[in-house]
């Protein structure tokens, strides 16, 4: 992981700086890894699980409401569970 001084350069835990030669020759040696079989681009999916059971979008509606509306939203949600 990276860390970022105050006002100073982005640097690696080790103390590496990472200015733009550091950063080629990082990239470099990660797509030579890939290439040769060594490894791989994908990342782990992060955030929750889709509510659709599928690999697709779960819809998040967002909207303000009273503190009076929200409780009673709220009242209703916990008489329905």
């Amino acid at each position: 992981m990276t860390k970022r001084k105050a006002n100073g350069p982005l640097s690696l835990k080790d103390g590496t700086v990472l200015d733009d030669e550091a950063v080629d020759r990082i990239v470099e040696e990660v797509e030579e890894a890939v290439l040769a079989g060594h490894g791989t681009t994908s990342f782990p999916r992060q955030g929750r699980p889709s509510l659709t059971g599928r690999a697709a979008a779960s819809p998040h509606v967002g909207f303000r409401v009273s503190p009076e509306l929200r409780d009673d939203a709220e009242a209703i949600a916990r008489e329905r569970a």
